[in-house]
């Protein structure tokens, strides 16, 4: 017995026990079905919705609930809060609930709050327990824009002249916070993993000065570019 599963061949050993098979590198590696393992990095054996899937309420981004309950049980505990900004058919609520988390669901669609309400009382049998606001909440930080976390802590005084050239900033922020990425707090024993780079972009009026500059590894600089700024978090 033998088929093609996400590259795996399929087979059966002699205890009748189904596994399967994937060479790499020159070595076999053998799983078995009946094994825990862990999901690989692409899930493609969570479905898509057909367009007759009774999960489906017309929303045009709507995903399944299983992908949803899949990221929610990896990321979190039940007790946690679970937060959709952009809660639209309510999908993360309803994965949510089911998995005794608690949720606050956002939106700006006009029938988010009834739609969210329909489909809580249809798939979960929950009803009359959603408290729902339409006033924004008071802010507990500081209404500071950018994460104090991800600040440089020390402020310093710039010469006038000369100004500081890209190496000697690299080396103050090393000295202050040692080989750690600032987007992602990975310790790395090697600095060179780290790039210097602006905290608010140049094109958004971020000054060229050690206090506007952060050390980033290479995939959160990458993510942070021009549009995942440290400074509108």
């Amino acid at each position: 017995m033998r088929e093609k599963w996400n590259n795996l061949k399929k087979q059966v050993d002699d205890d009748g026990r189904v596994f399967r098979t994937i060479r790499s590198a020159g070595k076999v590696y053998r799983y078995y079905d009946d094994e825990p393992v862990l999901p690989p990095n692409v899930w493609c054996e969570l479905s898509h919705l057909q367009q007759k899937d009774p999960q489906r309420t017309g929303y045009p981004t709507q995903k399944p609930l299983a992908l949803y309950e899949r990221m929610i049980c990896a990321s979190s505990d039940e007790g946690d809060i679970v937060c959709d900004p952009f809660a639209g058919c309510a999908t993360t609520l309803v994965a949510a609930e089911h998995l005794q988390r608690q949720w606050v669901g956002m939106d700006i669609w006009q029938k988010a709050h009834e739609l969210v309400e329909m489909r809580l009382s249809d798939t979960t049998g929950l009803f009359g327990r959603v408290t729902f606001t339409d006033k924004l909440p008071d802010r507990t930080d500081d209404g500071d824009r950018a994460a104090p976390f991800l600040r440089v802590k020390v402020k310093i005084k710039e010469p006038d002249r000369p100004k500081w050239i890209r190496a000697q900033m690299y080396e103050h922020l090393l000295d202050q916070h040692g080989a750690v990425c600032q987007g992602c707090d990975r310790t790395f024993d090697d600095h060179r993993y780290l790039e210097l780079d602006h905290n608010t972009p140049r094109s958004d009026g971020g000054l060229n000065h050690i206090s506007n500059h952060v050390l980033l590894c290479g995939p959160c600089n990458k993510l942070k570019s021009n549009v995942y700024t440290l400074a509108g978090l």
